[in-house]
């Protein structure tokens, strides 16, 4: 640099040099007068504050003839690269920002050239960024899912559950259920229910067919299972229970909807057939014969369980 003929910031003839204010200048910038040799640190990048705005000074002092005849110095707004940071964030929705002090996602850099102590910056990730940022995408995860999880909850609901009574469809037995073993089978229906129909309206046959339904869901174990088997009649499937067992939880079902009062002056009742599932028998077996006990419990005058 001594002999850079053209680095001339000063030219004596068309303009005066103010020697004092550059005497100013080197003294409160801390600038060498005179060198030997050029130095890395003769370059130096110095903060201010200057009101509300936030600066940085790059100094360059210029010697010829190994004395300093200017000082080239460029302030910088430093709110500039905190835009430029902010918005490299919002284009490449990272977290990338400058910090004060050593955090816990940042990597402390230094800058060359400097002399006082704000020789470092830090530049990293905002831990509370990170944070906001995955509770964001958290959120919308939980809101895909909660859409899709309903979606899904309404059509399979359509598909498995009956939509009056909310038992299982006869046909949902058919593709899961037709190969179960070590069952007992209770199949019922409501009785005279074409009378019901025919002298109450088919408005009060609906209402009694989704008590059957209510019914039902009040009266279930956990393990059992329970279908709309056709229009007022009704399959439940038990784990394998004794012959006494199921007569009893039979007999529930029938008081049950005996002292429901669902008709004005008359009671609904329903007729019962029960049975258990043989070895080496098929599911389908056992509910025709649990049909059959049903049609016998209907000839021994209705409102009955029997077993067979």
């Amino acid at each position: 640099m001594p002999n850079a003929q053209y680095v001339l910031p000063f030219d004596s003839v068309k303009y005066d040099i103010n020697h004092n204010q550059l005497d100013e200048i080197i003294k409160n910038e801390n600038i060498n007068s005179s060198f030997d040799t050029f130095r890395d640190d003769d370059l130096t990048i110095k903060k201010h504050d200057k009101g509300s705005v936030n600066n940085q000074s790059i100094i360059l002092p210029i010697y010829i003839k190994r004395f300093i005849e200017a000082v080239f110095i460029v302030d910088i707004d430093i709110s500039n690269i905190d835009r430029y940071v902010a918005n490299y964030n919002n284009e490449m929705m990272t977290h990338y920002e400058v910090e004060k002090n050593n955090g816990l996602l940042t990597q402390k850099i230094e800058i060359p050239y400097t002399k006082d102590n704000n020789k470092f910056i830090y530049i990293g990730l905002s831990f509370f960024g990170v944070l906001i940022c995955a509770l964001k995408i958290y959120i919308v995860i939980e809101c895909i899912y909660q859409i899709f999880n309903r979606v899904f909850l309404f059509f399979y609901q359509r598909i498995m559950y009956d939509s009056m009574t909310h038992c299982l469809r006869r046909n949902v037995f058919d593709v899961k259920y037709k190969t179960l073993n070590s069952r007992s089978v209770i199949l019922f229906d409501i009785d005279h229910f074409k009378f019901i129909n025919d002298n109450f309206g088919h408005a009060v046959g609906d209402k009694v067919i989704i008590a059957m339904g209510k019914m039902l869901q009040q009266q279930a174990k956990k393990h059992h299972l329970y279908f709309r088997w056709g229009g007022e009649e009704f399959l439940v499937l038990l784990p394998k229970t004794n012959k006494q067992a199921l007569l009893s939880y039979a007999e529930t079902l029938r008081v049950a909807v005996e002292e429901m009062p669902l008709l004005k002056d008359r009671k609904v009742t329903i007729s019962l057939g029960v049975s258990e599932q043989k070895q080496q028998e098929h599911i389908h077996q056992t509910i025709y014969r649990a049909d059959m006990a049903l049609y016998q419990a209907k000839q021994l005058g209705r409102n009955k369980s029997h077993y067979l």
